[in-house]
Order: C-alpha cells, then structure tokens, then sequence
C-alpha cells in the first residue's frame, strides 16, 4: 500500500509526523517517532512534538491548528526572550509505518507561541489565508497614504539604499540606543524608520524606531544584540506630508490630495 491509502483507510494506520520549521535561510526539523527519519536530505530528529486535529472548512479561525513541542528545543529560542522579527513557516507531512511516500498534511505559519513549564504551544494558520487577504486601499485624504521606499507604478518610489545610515552603537541603555551618527540626518528623521543588522546566523533583525533626538533613538523593543559596537544601518520614517516629500525630493510621487476642502459639502448647511 501507500501512506496516501492507509491515510485514508478507517484501519492499519500507523502515521509518523514530520515538522519542518523555516524563518529566512534557517530550519529546524523534527519528528514524533522513536528515531531519527531522513527525508529529502535533512535529518528530522525524534521529540514530543504533536498538533491538534486538521479541520477542513471555509473558516480559516476553525482550520487553525495548534502545535506542542517541549520549550527547550532549538527552535523555540526563536520566541523567547523577544518575537522574531520574520515570520515563521510550518510544513508537516504524514509517512505511515513501511511505506516509503510522504503526504503533506499542512502547510502554514505560526502566529502566537504560548510556553508553560514544559511546553511550547505553537498556533498556526494556513498559509493561503495570508494570500487572501486583500490589500489596504487608497485612501483619499490630504497626507500621503503610501509606503515609504515602496516600488512600482504608483508607489512612492524612493530609493532606500540612498537613505540607509550606516551607524556603530557607542551605548545602550534599555531601549535607548546612542550613536554619533544618527545625529548626522535631522533630528526626528530617524522617528517611524528602523534599523536593521546582520546576526551571526545570518537572519537580518530589524527594530521599529519610536523616536529620535540627536545621537539617541529609542526602538520598539530589545535584541539580546543590541549592545555598544554592534553596526546597524537606519532608516529614515516619513511622515506622510509634503515637506517630508520635499526632503526626499520626491514630490512628483506625494500621494496625497494637499486640495481637499475643509468643510464637508453634505453637512446640511444650505448656504
């Protein structure tokens, strides 16, 4: 028989679980048998990991699943002490006990971890409901409603790498983070940006900036990196008004209406 077959039999089903989680360039695999399984060249290492029962339905809160895994694994270092800054993917497949084809069983991203003494809980949804979702639309208002260095026919345009700030932390102090080049673009230029540095995994994190003064900005939330002498690069925010368009000389692509009238024709005032 197949896996395929015995998936779908009432009987004679003995299903091995295999996990595979991927954040950028970096995985981690695992399964929930008694051994070490090889499949398509990665090693899926034997812990106590499990997932609740896949519903199929038009819903996609009803089809989300729940994954356990003990708290100490490698791959639950992603959630603690900070929330990663990429998203995280989930594929499981199904092998049955001798046979030799995998089904994919779900493929999908995870959303919340919940740890206990223990366990990590993991919540995941399909991915395909990401996909789904619709776009914000345009929205007709006086300041300007695009990204900021989005790309493309009708998108702001700017070009990123001609604004990134290559800086070198010379003090950290909780969420402060001090270095003599931010002082280097106006003050409050840095406030709605980010900035972003490479791991030694080679992951890209990245933090919001809540505000700037001077040499000093204040971010989102820590990294265990985040300390004096580590190179980061900054990005400036934008504040969505025609003077923050000036600044990057962007104008012809300011996405706001700078003429709309003040008062609301519709308000019931006859005159």
């Amino acid at each position: 028989m197949t896996s395929e077959a015995r998936d779908a039999a009432l009987l004679g089903g003995q299903p091995l679980k295999l996990f595979r989680f991927t954040r950028a360039n970096l995985s981690w695999f695992y399964t929930n048998a008694d051994r070490a399984i090889t499949y398509n060249g990665d090693t899926y290492l034997p812990t106590a990991i499990s997932h609740d029962k896949i519903k199929d339905g038009g819903d996609s809160q009803q089809r989300t699943i729940k994954i356990s895994l003990p708290k100490d694994l490698e791959v639950a270092a992603n959630w603690r002490p900070y929330p990663p800054a990429d998203p995280i993917m989930v594929t499981i497949w199904t092998q049955h006990v001798g046979e030799v084809d995998y089904l994919v069983d779900w493929i999908g991203r995870l959303t919340s971890p919940q740890f206990d003494d223990t366990k990590l809980i993991l919540s995941s949804e399909p991915s395909q409901t990401r996909n789904k979702r619709g776009g914000r639309s345009r929205i007709w208002q006086r300041p300007c409603d695009l990204v900021l260095f989005s790309q493309g026919n009708g998108l702001c345009n700017v070009d990123r790498a001609a604004h990134a700030l290559p800086a070198t932390l010379t003090a950290v102090d909780g969420l402060s983070l001090t270095a003599a080049e931010f002082a280097n673009v106006p003050n409050g230029r840095l406030a709605g940006g980010w900035i972003e540095w490479p791991r030694s995994d080679g992951l890209i994190e990245r933090r919001s900036i809540n505000s700037h003064s001077g040499t000093t900005i204040v971010v989102t939330y820590g990294a265990a990196d985040l300390a004096p002498n580590l190179a980061v690069t900054a990005y400036p925010g934008c504040s969505g008004s025609w003077a923050d368009c000036a600044y990057f000389n962007n104008t012809p692509n300011f996405g706001g209406e700078l003429w709309i009238p003040g008062r609301d024709y519709y308000d019931g005032n006859p005159i």
